[in-house]
């Protein structure tokens, strides 16, 4: 076995191509496990472990009733996603926290899913009917991949296995789409999902030809351009300044769809390595440019409840449309190395995600708004095509995709911190935040690293680094931390002198062998973004910030879906009853409503930044709780004449708006922190 992985037991970084057909990326990922969340988002992980995310194989019906799992008989829908979802998300964080509990339960998945093999290759649940005459579905396939890959990685005893498993199944999807037995999108919506998605699965074809292709990179080369010819072009047929849809989107197709959007991003800088043609690396970038000129949020995500929604800030982003984007873009970065890509990942990260999540992740919304004056069950729903439930924080809020989804996306974001680059043999820190880092680089060179810091908090970072050998060590500099003297670095106590960056926005430090203390500051400027109707967004740093509504918090018990019920019922008309109760009576449904008044406007210019992050030592245990962050501000306020659309806020009146009665403060928080806010303010008129 020719095996080229960067590290399957962290043991070598420095790797080749393995086809010289296939372009590599820029960077090198690191193997699922050698980096680990440290300080605040150890807690996280933590968090989430004992949340929603971990406890889904022990009470979740589409989980351990799914038909992935032994003994499970339902999935909600033809798509047949939800365990392989769930297994996606769940590989990282067990390596990551080393959590016995979960391990085992994907040891379990994995041990069912490769014990069950069939003999021509197919991994995973037969079609629904005997005998039926739709093809088989590979959709769910492609999730079951990239959990293979993280497993593989993370754990050396399992990697031959999990590679064996690999190639006999990838074989066999050679010959489905040699022979056009894919199915296509009149066969029913789950071959439409599986049309849009091919990426996904060139994704995990282009990790083998890297890891072990066995004399077959002809092959698996040509498993990705058949995959991609027989998918939808998302590249001619959808991100051109023609065709891309430049408002809120009423159609509800296939492409406006935003998680099908999230997983396309990355679509042909995957597909750029195969063809090597530079105009599918610059329509990466003018994808990236289109959706989040005319649907993106100061939150660095784009807006789509359901569908595209546009630019007003009381429509919704899907949560699952969130996560997709993390991981697309940490891709794109790792292929291209565009500051601004990173400076987005971690502005999803670092805001978007945890806005649509409880701070101890019990609940989650299917649709977050910028703008969010209550979560409650509105009816007219104010979304494009989605229910009265989505923004209340729940189970089930509208539908379970987001629910199995949604664990892969700090994990994952975590595991594409750091990155290996093969020109220098160094390791940079891409995606800042308080990580730890070991391996073993090229020429036997053992290296630790950790990162103490509360960033995005703050913006003092300190490494902690030792070698057995001298090595380049790089740190990518957010673009709103350069140029700026107030950017240091400290090599061992000496004086501090500016960050100074390269081509591609990284400092590089020669490091010595032995220890090495590197301490790092950031300047992080206030910035006001002026949005529709002159409405403005704050940001600091990687945080976006919010004005923070006071709530009150109704809590009952959790709903499931309607939708998905119903559907089970008719794909399983002998589902045993207790998978299909209306209620979880693990979970419950949390309504907010405010508490003080939404309808306001700031002057921007009062607006006064309280940083205590370098006399802060820990952020508390639950980091996006209101009252954790070390950083807030406050502003002069107004009320104004402000109302409501379809049960939500309107679109921000156009500034300036004329203050009704006397000014006072409000307080700004980390947007995520803020489960009621306003994240896009209109301007009071203020007299000269």
């Amino acid at each position: 076995m020719r095996l080229k992985l960067l590290a399957l037991n962290s043991a070598a970084l420095a790797a080749s191509v393995s086809a010289a057909s296939l372009l590599p990326p820029l960077y090198q990922k690191i193997p699922t496990g050698a980096i680990k969340p440290a300080g605040w988002a150890l807690n996280q992980a933590q968090i989430q472990a004992d949340g929603l995310a971990g406890n889904l194989r022990n009470f979740d019906s589409y989980v351990n009733g799914s038909i992935w799992i032994e003994g499970g008989s339902i999935e909600y829908s033809e798509m047949h996603e939800s365990a392989p979802y769930w297994f996606n998300g769940m590989v990282s964080l067990a390596f990551q926290l080393q959590d016995q509990r979960i391990m085992g339960q994907v040891r379990d998945f994995l041990d069912w899913t490769l014990d069950h093999q069939g003999e021509d290759g197919w991994i995973g649940p037969e079609p629904l009917v005997a005998n039926a005459t739709l093809p088989r579905l590979l959709w769910p396939r492609y999730l079951v991949l990239m959990g293979l890959i993280q497993y593989a990685e993370a754990d050396p005893t399992q990697t031959t296995r999990i590679l064996d498993a690999m190639h006999s199944f990838l074989s066999l999807v050679h010959t489905v789409f040699q022979t056009n037995q894919q199915g296509d999108p009149s066969l029913g919506f789950q071959f439409d999902y599986q049309y849009v998605r091919w990426e996904e699965l060139v994704y995990s074809l282009q990790w083998l030809v890297d890891t072990d292709p066995r004399d077959k990179e002809d092959e698996l080369i040509e498993t990705m351009q058949l995959a991609r010819n027989a998918g939808f072009s998302w590249k001619n047929d959808w991100f051109t300044p023609e065709i891309f849809p430049k408002e809120a989107d009423t159609t509800f197709s296939m492409q406006t769809h935003g998680v099908n959007t999230g997983e396309a991003l990355k679509s042909e800088a995957l597909a750029f390595r195969f063809t090597g043609d530079p105009t599918d690396k610059q329509n990466t970038f003018d994808r990236i440019d289109m959706l989040y000129q005319y649907h993106g949020r100061a939150s660095g995500t784009f807006s789509a409840d359901e569908h595209y929604a546009g630019l007003n800030p009381s429509r919704g982003t899907e949560l699952c449309a969130v996560v997709e984007q993390i991981f697309s873009l940490a891709l794109i970065y790792q292929m291209f190395g565009n500051n601004s890509v990173a400076d987005r990942v971690e502005k999803i990260a670092y805001n978007a995600l945890p806005a649509g999540i409880l701070p101890d992740w019990t609940a989650h919304q299917y649709d977050q708004q910028v703008n969010q004056i209550w979560a409650q069950v509105m009816d007219p729903p104010p979304w494009g095509d989605n229910g009265p439930n989505s923004n209340v924080f729940g189970f089930e809020p509208n539908y379970p995709c987001c629910t199995v989804n949604h664990p892969q996306a700090y994990p994952k974001f975590w595991s594409h911190s750091f990155f290996a680059d093969p020109s220098n043999n160094a390791v940079i820190h891409a995606f800042l935040g308080p990580f730890s880092f070991t391996s073993t680089l090229a020429n036997a060179n053992k290296v630790q690293v950790s990162v103490d810091t509360l960033y995005p908090f703050g913006g003092a970072l300190t490494y902690t680094i030792s070698a057995t050998k001298p090595f380049s060590f790089k740190i990518r500099v957010p673009t709103f931390a350069q140029n700026n003297a107030a950017s240091t670095i400290s090599i061992n106590g000496a004086r501090a002198t500016a960050l100074t960056t390269d081509a591609m926005s990284l400092h590089t430090v020669n490091v010595n062998a032995g220890k090495t203390v590197l301490n790092v500051n950031l300047h992080q400027p206030l910035e006001v973004e002026v949005r529709t109707g002159g409405a403005v967004a704050i940001t600091r740093g990687a945080l976006n910030f919010a004005v923070e509504i006071s709530h009150n918090t109704t809590v009952a018990p959790g709903l499931r879906s309607a939708q998905a019920l119903v559907d089970v019922v008719r794909l399983y008309p002998n589902v045993t009853p207790s998978f299909i109760t209306p209620f979880d009576n693990h979970t419950h449904d949390n309504t907010l409503l405010p508490t003080s008044d939404w309808s306001l406007a700031i002057d921007p210019s009062t607006i006064v930044v309280s940083d205590k992050s370098a006399t802060t030592n820990a952020i508390p245990y639950y980091a996006w709780a209101p009252g954790s962050s070390p950083v807030t501000m406050t502003a002069t306020a107004c009320l104004i004449e402000w109302g409501l659309t379809l049960g939500t806020a309107s679109a921000p009146p156009v500034s300036p708006n004329t203050c009704i009665g006397e000014h006072f403060q409000v307080n700004l928080v980390p947007f995520a922190a803020a489960k009621l806010r306003l994240g896009e303010i209109p301007v009071m008129s203020v007299k000269k």
